[in-house]
């Protein structure tokens, strides 16, 4: 008996003995010390006061305690890790399953991937949960939350989680919010999400959503923040049932291809504060019943479909503070009662069909900070009271019908930043105090009926735009002009300025653009203009200048373009303007110029209009110019004798006679050797010269060859590497094969993402276009080759932002706009360090009217990158060009070239809509994982499937279904995930995305 009990009391021990070995294994320290291995991945950082070496070997008590982010108990253990913003780049441990006490998980912008570890659905006693903006992948199921009966929060917005909604929320007694916002969920909104009883937050905004919203969600009477729109795209319209959502008061549906009237049962949602329903497709009137939303602060139906007036019964949505109408065919006047709203801030209703006047009282609340009305029918006067409160900071009147003086309190507002008023019928003096404002930036008044003179003070110092052209401004240019340290751009053009330029302009150190044309003013072009050595554009033409061109102005070497047209400017013209590198545009027509023409430099390229009118000018290589010479001939030759003449002319003849045949044959030898002559015109200053590059021309050097000819690289004796692209010269019967056109074309284009051009050599049978050397070749050679696998996804992701740039630049800052019409991956070269630079401008066209296409003779372009309208109708414009960048992009995802891999009439177009099609539970994630490149080895998921939206946008077949580039770029650089910044605080109302 008693060796019974020696037994049992010895297992006792050994069970006790064994419990507190476990005990110690699994400590809260131990655990944390597992998990920071795990959370710090490679290239992370951080957690560096998680240190267990001063334990002592006691399991260190309530040391971990005292690590940042960590909260305990009475007991030491853990119950909250609040870790945020730290670069860890890791992952999250299996062994956090083990704090057992914890409350509070918040892992918020800590750059974590991987799974979210089943383990976690052994924290029972989780009540809050923030894993935001990371970068969590895979499919998050549902039974993870199963047994977290006391969790309230539940947030994982901007990962990377993809599959359908868990539907295992809903059994949850207390959750109040939930955000699976920013992931790649997809499938539809599941029923069940109706059933929620405590839910009061749900954020499914920014996946790739689909089918029709639940009409259920209606039940969910708790509910006070509803967001469902961006990236996705559903069936139908807005459920009338979300009017029974009484406690609502937010409700954001933008941008989710809603369709339909907006549902008048919205108007019983008396505490909504803001509804976004902007960049849908929604059609009918704005309900009367919306006047009973008397809480709404912000509401935004821009970007629709929408017509009819504003509802005379919103005058009782007096908390107004944001009401964006705009890019809609809203029509009628703005209503009176806008003007008594005591809260607006923001009113933005551009691009409409609003007619009379505005509100006098506009802006006498004392709140108002944007108004932009632009491109209407709007008339009336400027409503005097805008800035009233001192907080105008945007005010847009641009492309309308509007009267009468600009406002003398628009002088005071020292808050405005942007004013833009131009096309419309103002008159009067412009405010002498909106010169001393002094945040303001850009002025423009262009296309009015403006008068009086420019004030004699001026004292702003942050105006980087004063734009006044085309209206009666008289006067002379105030001195006072210099102080204006930030202009970049003066344009006083088509006024009625006398007098001289004010030395005072030579302060300006930033000018970039000084135009002056069509005044009155007199005297000599000043020297001082020299100082001013950020000019590139200088057009004082049409005024009554005389006196020479100061050689100092030849010192401007970025001057793109020089107009001193139509003066009275006498002497000869200096031939070092040949000299300036960067001159593209030159006028010196209709002047009194003498001597012959130079041909300098980049002078014999110009053509004959840019001399025109100066009747004394000579030719170039004029053997006799009477202008150039001091005294006539003919008194010489009344002194000859008749004798003299006949001598004169039988030794003439004989000479002639003799020496025919050889005079014939140095003739011939003449044009055969100006027929080979080279001339090379730079772009900037070249440290090489024409022999140099000829002694290039080599087999070995050869680097490429295209449709338009053979591209060589250089080696200069300075180091200087450079492509020279050979192109067949345009002597007669013969082809220009893009030589004009390329030359016209980027001899204007400065721009940090476009190839630039150095120069160019030509004579009768050659074209050689000198541009900087772009290392790596192109992106078409280095991602369909052996290299490929080398071009990881940042440099791709990176590739295409900078190409977009580029093309954005094309389309929307050169005026006119230049449709590049080959865009391919091979004509985006990639320098050194691999940063895109479009290039080939060979087949690029100026395009005049930025609303309709343009029509051609044939097509041009590469077999698989050209858009269908084009192939079809041979109709272009810039939806063109973005058709086949949504082909590069294309390529950058999936590897493959655009034509050849699919089989026999499919394209890289085809090929992913039909791999789209097979999929059994198509979603974005899906489609991007069927197609992406094999040879990527790390990737966001998120960041792919963003690329691989704004890739199917650019290839819509419809061109008005395609974005602009500007918006490609836009989205390319504004990730989607960041619509809205929930973070941590998802309880928080969710932004406006405009």
């Amino acid at each position: 008996m008693s060796k019974l009990i020696a037994t049992n009391l010895l297992l006792l021990f050994v069970c006790h003995l064994h419990l507190i070995v476990i005990s110690h294994a699994f400590s809260d320290l131990e655990v944390l010390m597992f998990l920071k291995a795990s959370l710090i991945g490679p290239g992370g950082a951080g957690l560096d006061d998680w240190d267990d070496s001063k334990t002592g070997g006691d399991g260190g008590g309530s040391l971990h305690c005292s690590f940042s982010g960590v909260t305990c108990d009475d007991n030491s253990r853990v119950t909250s890790l609040n870790i945020t913003s730290v670069p860890l780049f890791g992952t999250i441990a299996p062994e956090i399953g083990l704090l057992d006490k914890l409350v509070n998980l918040s892992l918020v912008a800590d750059n974590l991937t991987g799974p979210i570890p089943p383990e976690m659905s052994k924290l029972t006693s989780l009540r809050i949960v923030y894993l935001s903006h990371n970068d969590f992948k895979g499919v998050l199921n549902g039974e993870l939350v199963m047994k977290m009966a006391e969790l309230e929060v539940f947030d994982c917005y901007d990962n990377s989680l993809t599959g359908l909604l868990p539907t295992e929320f809903v059994k949850l007694p207390k959750l109040r919010t939930l955000n699976l916002g920013g992931n790649f969920f997809y499938g539809s909104i599941p029923e069940e999400y109706a059933e929620f009883q405590t839910l009061e937050i749900l954020l499914l905004f920014g996946n790739g959503l689909s089918g029709r919203i639940p009409p259920g969600l209606g039940r969910l009477r708790n509910l006070q923040n509803l967001s469902l729109g961006y990236y996705n795209k559903y069936d139908g319209g807005i459920p009338p049932e979300f009017g029974s959502l009484s406690n609502l008061r937010h409700l954001d549906l933008g941008g989710c291809n809603l369709t339909g009237e907006i549902p008048a049962t919205l108007g019983k949602l008396k505490q909504m504060d803001t509804l976004f329903l902007q960049e849908n497709n929604l059609t009918g009137l704005l309900p009367v019943e919306f006047s009973g939303c008397i809480c709404l602060m912000s509401f935004d139906v821009s970007l629709n479909n929408l017509t009819g007036e504003i509802p005379m019964e919103y005058s009782a949505l007096k908390n107004l503070t944001l009401l964006n109408l705009f890019h809609n065919r809203f029509h009628g006047p703005v209503p009176s009662y806008v003007g008594d709203l005591p809260n607006l801030e923001v009113l933005q209703i551009w691009e409409n069909e609003f007619t009379f006047e505005l509100p006098e009282n506009l802006g006498s609340n004392g709140r108002l900070k944007q108004l932009d009305i632009s491109s209407n029918h709007i008339t009336g006067m400027i409503p005097r009271d805008l800035c009233k409160g001192g907080k105008l900071e945007m005010l847009i009147l641009m492309k309308n019908f509007l009267l009468g003086p600009i406002p003398e309190k628009l002088g005071e507002c020292k808050s405005l930043i942007e004013f833009r008023a131009m096309r419309n019928f103002l008159n009067g003096t412009i405010p002498a105090g909106m010169f001393n404002l002094p945040s303001l930036d850009m002025i423009e008044l262009t296309d009015n009926y403006l008068t009086g003179d420019l004030p004699q003070e001026i004292g702003n110092v942050k105006l980087g735009s004063l734009i006044l052209s085309n209206n009666r401004i008289t006067g002379n240019i105030p001195p006072a002009i210099g102080n204006l340290k930030e202009l970049q751009t003066l344009s006083l053009d088509m006024n009625q300025l006398v007098g001289g330029m004010p030395e005072e302009i030579s302060n300006l150190k930033k000018l970039s653009v000084l135009n002056l044309e069509g005044n009155g003013l007199t005297g000599e072009i000043p020297v001082f203009l020299s100082q001013c050595s950020k000019l590139t554009n200088l057009d004082l033409s049409r005024n009554n200048l005389h006196g020479v061109i100061p050689r100092e102005l030849t010192t401007l070497q970025v001057l793109n373009a020089l107009n001193l047209s139509r003066n009275q400017l006498t002497g000869e013209i200096p031939g070092e303007l040949g000299l300036m590198n960067g001159l593209t545009s030159l006028d010196l027509s209709y002047n009194d110029f003498t001597g012959v023409r130079p041909t300098d430099g980049l002078l014999k390229f110009f053509p004959n209009r840019s001399f025109e009118g100066n009747p004394n000018l000579c030719p170039p290589h004029a053997r006799i110019c009477a202008s150039a010479s001091n005294s006539g001939h003919g008194s010489r030759s009344g002194l000859m004798t008749t004798t003299s003449k006949i001598v004169i002319a039988l030794v003439a003849l004989l000479t002639v006679l003799l020496i025919f045949a050889c005079v014939w044959m140095k003739i011939r030898l003449r044009n055969f050797e100006k027929s080979r002559a080279w001339k090379l015109t730079p772009f900037q200053k070249l440290e090489f010269n024409t022999e140099d590059v000829l002694e290039c021309l080599k087999e070995e050097n050869i680097i490429g060859k295209g449709g338009a000819g053979i591209v060589y690289r250089g080696s200069m004796p300075a180091g200087v590497e450079v492509a020279i692209k050979r192109l067949i010269g345009h002597s007669a019967g013969q082809r220009d094969h893009g030589f004009t056109a390329e030359i016209q074309t980027l001899g204007k284009i400065r721009h940090r993402h476009i190839v630039r051009l150095l120069g160019y050599l030509c004579n009768k049978d050659t074209n050689l276009l000198l541009y900087e050397y772009m290392s790596n070749g192109s992106l078409g050679e280095i991602l369909h080759g052996n290299k490929g696998a080398h071009l990881q996804w940042e440099s791709r992701y990176r590739i295409a932002v900078e190409a977009a740039k580029g093309l954005c630049y094309l389309h929307h800052d050169c005026s006119p706009s230049i449709i590049h019409r080959d865009v391919k991956s091979n004509n985006i070269l990639l320098d050194s360090d691999y940063e895109a630079h479009v290039a080939d401008f060979g087949l690029a066209k100026f395009f005049h009217n930025n609303g309709a296409s343009e029509c051609m003779s044939s097509i041009a372009g590469s077999y698989g990158y050209i858009a269908p309208e084009y192939a079809y109708t041979l109709k272009i414009d810039q939806k063109s060009d973005v058709y086949s960048f949504g082909v590069v992009l294309l390529e950058l995802i999936t590897g493959r070239k655009p034509v050849g891999e699919f089989g026999e009439g499919v394209d890289i177009v085809m090929w992913v809509r039909n791999t789209m099609s097979e999929l059994s539970k198509p979603s974005d994630a899906a489609s991007v994982l069927a197609i992406l490149d094999s040879r990527l080895t790390q990737y966001p998921l998120a960041s792919a499937v963003n690329l691989f939206k704004i890739a199917m946008m650019c290839v819509e077949d419809e061109s008005s279904a395609r974005p602009t580039m500007r918006a490609v770029v836009h989205m390319l650089t504004s990730s989607p995930l960041q619509i809205a910044g929930a973070g941590a605080g998802a309880a928080e109302v969710q932004p406006n995305l405009l």
